[in-house]
């Protein structure tokens, strides 16, 4: 009987450890690693894009989602749903299960693949690429006054598919940087200016100018006279023009 009591002890012991063991590593992952904001702005472009080089041909298109998910509330996060540029649509606020977390997502460094939950039920699953903030400012000629300069400073966007809307006397720009897949083989990042409000621009928009460079890269900004602007990925210690203190040694 002695025995008995004894293995039964150990056997106890030995299911509440893996327990605890398993929603430790659980809301780890959590924390470390799904929190912050997610984008499959670049899926929806691949699917929609006018020009052929770059476009996936597909039956099972995406809507364009976008995901902030919050740390760790009651051992499972919270996730926000939102569509459509610069997430302007709330479509749904929910708590995430465990189960959701195991079974619906799939983590691969910055990249996380969601399917089978609602709002995601496509064939293929949907592709969010964990975003980048960057601080940036834009100079350009004023339209009502010769020899001045307008500048619009501490602007933010994220480098998949964010965008600032930019008053130059009283006329609408749009700042864009987003990651893309040109051709679907190089990855790129591009920084691109349009001459319209923010809610015009599409897909499909002509910029009227911009520039392109490693997805990687923490700098970016584009220098043509007539504009001017300058980029600079938010990270502790990052310094760019508009915040930059020059201070004798």
């Amino acid at each position: 009987m002695k025995k008995i009591v004894i293995l039964l002890a150990i056997t106890l012991f030995f299911f509440s450890c893996k327990e605890t063991k398993t929603k430790q590593s659980i809301v780890q992952i959590e924390e470390q690693v799904f929190e912050g904001h997610w984008d499959n702005f670049q899926q929806y472009w691949l699917e929609n894009t006018a020009d052929d080089i770059h476009r996936t041909e597909t039956d099972d298109k995406h809507r364009h989602f976008s995901l902030n998910i919050s740390k760790v509330l009651e051992e499972a996060p919270y996730i926000e749903i939102r569509e459509g540029r610069n997430g302007k649509t709330l479509v749904e606020k929910v708590k995430l299960s465990n189960e959701e977390l195991i079974t619906s997502f799939k983590l691969d460094v910055d990249t996380l693949w969601v399917t089978g939950m609602k709002h995601f039920k496509n064939q293929e699953p949907y592709k969010f690429i964990r975003t980048r903030k960057f601080s940036g400012w834009i100079e350009m000629p004023s339209q009502k006054y010769k020899d001045s300069i307008n500048r619009n400073s501490n602007l933010t966007i994220h480098d998949q598919g964010g965008m600032a809307e930019i008053d130059i006397d009283g006329v609408q720009y749009t700042a864009e940087l987003t990651q893309l897949l040109f051709a679907h083989k190089l990855p790129i990042m591009k920084l691109a200016i349009y001459d319209m409000p923010m809610d015009s621009v599409e897909i499909n928009s002509r910029s009227i100018s911009y520039t392109w460079l490693n997805p990687s890269a923490k700098r970016t900004g584009i220098n043509l006279r007539k504009v001017v602007t300058g980029w600079t990925f938010i990270e502790p210690g990052f310094i760019n023009s508009d915040n930059t203190k020059f201070e004798k040694k």
